[in-house]
């Protein structure tokens, strides 16, 4: 038999050793990332239901508000309460167009008329 020279046994022993140890650090890494793994998929599964439930809810508003929107919902509401215009109630605009194509409103200074009260923020009480 041919004997192994003792640095050879030490290298050897370290050499085992050292598999050894990355394959256990391996496992056990292995196994968080798993974890982790598991706790963020139930993250997202709970993030999912609550989107969920606030589409729901959306959908439900949304259905509400076409609900009342709708033109005899609207008609019942003001039922009784609307007339036909006055011919002193409309009011023309005239435009101007600019070398851009666009148009504005020309816009007249507001007159106080003496029909009106005037609130004056300014004056102390």
């Amino acid at each position: 038999m041919t004997k192994i020279s003792l640095s050879t046994r030490k290298k050897a022993i370290s050499l085992i050793l050292s598999m050894v140890v990355i394959t256990l650090s391996s496992a056990f890494f292995i196994v968080w990332i798993q974890q982790q793994i598991s706790r963020t998929a139930q993250s997202s599964k709970e993030l999912e239901s609550d989107l969920a439930k606030s589409y729901s809810k959306l959908r439900h508003l949304d259905q509400l508000i076409a609900g009342n929107h709708q033109p005899v919902v609207l008609q019942g509401k003001v039922a009784g309460s609307l007339r036909p215009a006055v011919e002193s109630q409309v009011v023309f605009v005239r435009e101007r167009e600019l070398a851009t194509g666009r148009r504005y409103a020309i816009s007249q200074p507001y007159e106080v008329s003496e029909g009106l009260a005037l609130l004056d923020f300014d004056t102390s009480r």
